[in-house]
Parts: C-alpha cells; sequence; structure tokens
C-alpha cells in the first residue's frame, strides 16, 4: 500500500476511534475502527509503523478530548492560544499511545506471531501501562450496550478491549487474504464465536443482578444536583448550603434513606475538631444521612496548614460519621507537577488547587451497609478502584464530583460512560452525584436506573442495593492486560542468530 493510502487509513481510525466513542454514541463504529490501520500496518516496521499508529492516536485524542481546551484556560487562566499549544501537545503526547501499539504490531509480525492472538493482547497490554492524564479505554464505547461487557466482572474493562481489537484484527486478515469467500471469511470465526458465548453470558448475569437485588437490601437514595457555577459556591457559601439544604428537604419528603451531594458542595472548610455538623453549620436541619464533599484543613505547618479534598458522611442526628480524602489528585487542578520543587509555578497558575494526597483507603457507612466514598475521577480508574474493593470490601460505590470546570461539553457524559463499567467489575451498584451533572444510579449490571441532564437544577432518585461477594476480576485483576505486556517482551528482545552450519 501506498504511503498515502496507508496515511488516509490512520486518519480514519483515528476519526472512527472517536466518532465510535461515548460523546459521540457512533458505537458501530467501535467494532471496525482499528482495521485500516492494521491494514496499512502490514509490511510496515520501525518508524513507518510506529508513525501511522501515533496518527491514528493524535486524531482520536484531539477529536474526543478537544475540550481540554477549555478545561486548561478555566484552570490556569491561560490566554486561549496558549491552551490551544499545551492542549495540542497534550494530544500528540497522548496520541503516542497507539504508536506504541502499532510498533508492536510490527514487531510481532516480524516473530510471525498470529495477529489474531497477538493484536488483541497487545492492545490490553498498552491500554494498561500507557501512561494517560485522563483514563480511557476503546471498551468504554460499548458503554449504552450493557449486554455486551458483562465480562467485565471476568477481566476487566481491558477484557472487552481486547475482543474489540480481535474484531478489528479479524476484518483487516479477511481484507488482506485472497481466494474464496470461506477462505477470507475464515478470520471473523474467532470474533463471532466469542460473542456467540460474550452476548448469552451478559444476559445471564443481568439476570443474575436483578435476582441478587431481590434478595438484597434496598436502599433509597436521593442525589442533589444544584448546578452553581464555578466560583459561585466561594463568592456566596451560604447561598450554596441553603439551596442544597432545600433540595434535600424536599427528598426527605419523598422518603430517601441516604441523600447524596456533589464534590465541594459545602464551601465551608471543615476543621478537623468537628463531630456534629450542626454544631458547625446552624442551619443543617436534616434528618437523613447525607455524603457530601468540602474541603478539610488539618496538619501542616500555620503558615501553610495542608488542604485535603474531602468526602463527609453525617447521620440523622448530624454526627459526623467518617470522612475519606481523595487519593488520586487531578494533575493541573488540584495539584501541579514539580509545583512543590518550584513554587512560582503555583504563582502562574492561579486557578490550580494546592490540594494534599490522601492517604488512608476506608468505607463511610450508610443505612445497612457501607459505600466506598470516590472523589471526582477515581471512578474512571479500574486499578484504584478494584485495590479500594478489594482491601474494604463495601457493599455499594459512590463518586462526589464537578465537571462543571469541562463546561457544556461532551466531557460529563464521557466520564458517566467510564464509570459504567466499575459498577460491572464488581456488581456493586454506583451512586455519582455531579454539581452541573451528569448526576446518575447505574447498577450492577452497568445499566443506569435514574440520570440528571447537565447544567440544570434537579434531583435525582433511585432505589439501590447493598451487595456482596467478589467478582473474577476482583481476585485476579488485569490478567489480559498484563499477557499482552508478556506478548510485546517476548516480541521486541532480540532473537539470538543461528548458529553457522559447520
Amino acid at each position: 500500500m501506498r504511503e498515502r493510502w496507508a496515511l488516509a487509513c490512520a486518519v480514519f481510525s483515528g476519526l472512527a476511534v472517536f466518532l465510535g466513542f461515548a460523546g459521540r454514541e457512533i458505537y458501530p463504529l467501535a467494532f471496525v475502527s482499528l482495521a485500516p490501520l492494521l491494514v496499512a500496518l502490514r509490511g510496515r516496521t520501525g518508524w513507518r509503523a510506529t508513525r501511522l499508529g501515533w496518527v491514528t492516536g493524535t486524531v482520536a485524542v484531539a477529536g474526543g478530548f478537544s475540550w481540554i481546551v477549555g478545561m486548561l484556560k478555566t484552570f490556569s487562566g491561560f490566554p486561549t492560544a496558549l491552551c490551544v499549544l499545551f492542549a495540542s501537545l497534550l494530544w500528540v503526547a497522548q496520541g503516542f499511545q497507539y504508536g506504541v501499539l502499532a510498533w508492536l504490531v510490527s514487531k510481532a509480525d516480524a516473530r510471525n506471531l498470529p495477529r489474531l492472538l497477538a493484536v488483541p493482547l497487545l492492545a490490553a497490554g498498552v491500554e494498561l501501562l500507557f501512561p494517560l492524564l485522563f483514563p480511557w479505554y476503546l471498551a468504554n464505547s460499548l458503554h449504552n450496550a450493557p449486554v455486551l461487557y458483562q465480562t467485565a466482572d471476568l477481566g476487566g474493562v481491558l477484557l472487552i478491549t481486547a475482543a474489540m481489537v480481535l474484531g478489528h484484527t479479524a476484518l483487516a486478515e479477511a481484507w488482506a487474504r485472497t481466494g474464496s469467500w470461506a477462505h477470507r471469511l475464515r478470520p471473523l470465526a474467532l470474533p463471532l464465536a466469542f460473542w456467540a458465548l460474550a452476548i448469552p453470558y451478559g444476559h445471564w448475569r443481568l439476570g443474575q443482578v436483578d435476582s441478587d437485588a431481590a434478595r438484597a437490601r434496598p436502599l433509597r437514595v436521593g442525589v442533589v444536583q444544584q448546578n452553581l457555577g464555578l466560583m459561585q459556591k466561594r463568592n456566596d457559601p451560604v447561598e450554596a448550603l441553603d439551596r442544597h439544604l432545600a433540595a434535600s428537604r424536599a427528598l426527605e419528603a419523598q422518603g430517601v434513606e441516604w441523600i447524596v451531594w456533589s464534590e465541594s458542595a459545602v464551601a465551608f472548610r471543615i476543621p478537623e475538631h468537628v463531630t456534629n455538623i450542626r454544631d458547625y453549620i446552624p442551619p443543617w436541619d436534616l434528618h437523613t444521612p447525607v455524603l457530601f464533599g468540602a474541603l478539610s484543613v488539618r496538619d501542616g505547618t500555620a503558615e501553610r496548614p495542608n488542604l485535603y479534598n474531602t468526602a463527609f458522611m453525617t447521620d440523622a442526628d448530624g454526627n459526623m460519621r467518617g470522612s475519606y480524602d481523595k487519593v488520586f489528585l487531578l494533575a493541573f487542578g488540584e495539584y501541579i507537577p514539580l509545583g512543590e520543587t518550584f513554587p512560582q509555578i503555583y504563582r502562574a497558575s492561579p486557578h490550580s488547587g494546592h490540594f494534599t494526597r490522601g492517604s488512608t483507603i476506608r468505607t463511610l457507612p450508610v443505612p445497612g451497609g457501607t459505600v466506598a466514598p470516590l472523589i471526582c475521577y477515581e471512578d474512571i480508574l479500574p486499578r484504584f478502584v478494584r485495590d479500594f474493593q478489594n482491601r474494604v470490601s463495601p457493599d455499594l460505590l459512590a463518586v462526589i464530583l464537578n465537571d462543571a470546570w469541562f463546561g457544556d461539553t461532551a466531557e460529563p457524559w464521557i466520564h458517566n460512560a467510564l464509570s459504567k463499567f466499575r459498577a460491572v467489575e464488581h456488581r456493586r451498584d454506583l451512586v455519582r452525584a455531579a454539581n452541573s451533572g451528569v448526576s446518575s444510579v447505574i447498577d450492577a449490571g452497568g445499566r443506569v436506573l435514574a440520570q440528571s441532564r447537565t447544567f440544570t437544577r434537579e434531583n435525582v432518585v433511585a432505589t439501590v442495593h447493598l451487595r456482596q461477594g467478589r467478582t473474577v476480576y476482583g481476585y485476579t485483576g488485569d490478567w489480559v492486560g498484563w499477557a499482552g505486556v508478556l506478548l510485546g517482551l517476548y516480541s521486541v528482545v532480540r532473537r539470538r542468530p543461528a548458529p553457522a552450519a559447520a
């Protein structure tokens, strides 16, 4: 294939990846997206292969994450042109993920490894290890078709990615073959066999989710979404509090047993000594347990005490029943890399946070059980959530967040889509409370029970179930990804030359 056609294939693959991804929702494209790139990689090695993959990745990331420009402007306060430059650098850097994949595929081809085995595993291995500011997975394209990704409880989101890439590889192999139609279509047998097993498994597991719910403890939950402006909470914290309290009183009148507010919904800093929220915030007259986000201050020095992004839980009497400090901070939003070493960086980016990382994973009590109180983008980190689940075995997952920073873009919907896979991986219902949306309640099968719109004031009410047990993925972790890593290492290790004949 000529270079210009190979480049066109790479661009098409990039477009298909982001158009088929969450936020664009043309998800049938996700079943063919990498096939053109794999066709173009045949016979190409080294830089020629890497370049094509890099083009695919850059186009995919730039299209799917165009909202990063607005985020950088909001967080940093830099001029738009500088934010576009920084975003472009990020797109190019993050797009290199597919450059690495293309290079590894070329190495596997040189080893004459069967593509139907090698490419899906290599794709999973790259997704496992390649560092991303906003982690995402090709499998997330299927978020609106829960029956297709129930096998995530066996191998996590990476198993679904590998299955999708298996289909891409089969299409590329069929395209490259010559001869009879039966011969050309033979590679499609393997992905068809996978889905022929995965779809019935999905229906069976969804049925189990429903039957387990009939035996589990139900919990009526109300989520408060008040759509406060980025600076509105800081400039008028009393108004923000009053709005959350009023919305919660309405939920109490509906008989909810537990209420969830968003990240930093309370704009007052909560000192360590507070034992009852009513003593610190007298207007608090709620008689229902509340999970809410606020900033907490403790430790550090008198000149600069440590600031934490914290989730608090109150009981029906307002007693503080526990708290959790966010462990994974968002780079450039909640801290700046190297900012402690070079403090002038914080002065140049006045809107960036300066938080201290939490150090303890813990559950918080809800009526009848416990919840994992994730904060912000912790819910899109599969290995972190698996570690959380395995350490403390919560009965329920919850995440409090504020995606208003990203504006009226696809990002809130992408975030909501990515989190669905955590529910399936661990068979736990998931409650999401977002300041400006998307707030949602998702069951252990990844199905949305209730959902808000974006940039609206509304409450979301649904019944979740407190579940127990551990999935295969909980025990084994990302075995598909690690198999891909081992295969990648085998592909790149230099082979010893055969000894010369005597």
